[in-house]
């Protein structure tokens, strides 16, 4: 094979990569709105929104069922659906339990265009926790699916949850990086600090809140003794320097007095 006739093979296999790209995302249920918390306290009431539009533009898909899921507890869902060229509601529908399907999605049979998805519920807990990754939990996973048992993702949105012991410890260790980064770019020697870090951490994901705060707490101290010594050595270091620059400065001086004697002594000889 020649380089024109591969190259020119290339050159259809990227445009009809790009173009089937382009069609994957053109026929995409769009995700028009979310009004999703960023976080919630564990067994505290929650509450979501996310709004659907652009239904029918996958041709395959005229006429479907959406699927919900959610890891929210003692769940209610509210499913309305709406013809935003005039502004009339179409339908609206709940469901109770952790997943649900509306199957009223048509494009013969009405003129809804938009869907609305409300979830309420409970926040779940938290099953392990880490401080590294938050920890978060499924608020809620749309599916398209059409009869027959295929099935588009849509869009799966997630929260962070938390008890009131691990976000105390959570802050904890933030303030305890803050510390040690501020010590570190002062010069400060942050060992100490960092093994204290490291501890809180490593209690923060056991769930010993009350251990980890204690260490953050310690690597904060370390941290900021670390940064005042760092500023004293330097003040040191600067006194040192200033005080040897004096002291160049005076044998300049009395050496100059020196010469200047000798000078006027050797005048005096020869006068």
């Amino acid at each position: 094979m020649n380089w024109s006739h591969s190259s020119r093979w290339t050159t259809l296999a990227v445009v009809a990569i790009l173009a089937f790209a382009a069609v994957g995302t053109a026929t995409a249920v769009e995700v028009a709105s979310e009004d999703v918390p960023a976080e919630g306290q564990v067994d505290a009431d929650y509450t979501a929104t996310v709004t659907l539009g652009e239904l029918y533009q996958n041709p395959d898909y005229t006429s479907w069922t959406l699927r919900g899921e959610t890891e929210l507890e003692d769940v209610t869902w509210t499913v309305t659906t709406t013809d935003t060229d005039t502004g009339n509601q179409i339908d609206s529908q709940s469901f109770d339990g952790q997943s649900f399907n509306y199957s009223n999605i048509d494009a013969e049979a009405n003129d809804a265009n938009q869907i609305t998805v409300e979830v309420t519920g409970t926040v779940p807990d938290v099953e392990n926790f880490s401080y590294a990754e938050e920890e978060t939990f499924v608020v809620a996973e749309l599916t398209q699916v059409r009869e027959g048992g295929t099935s588009n993702e849509i869009s799966t949105t997630t929260a962070h949850h938390y008890t009131d012991g691990s976000k105390e410890a959570r802050q904890a260790i933030s303030s305890a990086e803050d510390a040690i980064e501020q010590a570190e770019s002062a010069g400060g020697d942050v060992a100490a600090a960092q093994e204290s870090y490291d501890t809180a951490v490593a209690f923060y994901n056991e769930g010993s809140f009350d251990n980890a705060i204690s260490q953050a707490e310690s690597a904060v101290s370390k941290a900021e003794d670390a940064e005042k010594a760092a500023a004293s050595a330097q003040s040191r270091n600067q006194l040192l320097m200033y005080g040897g620059a004096a002291i160049v400065v005076l044998l300049l001086v009395g050496g100059g007095i020196y010469w200047y004697r000798q000078q006027q002594d050797d005048y005096s000889r020869l006068g």
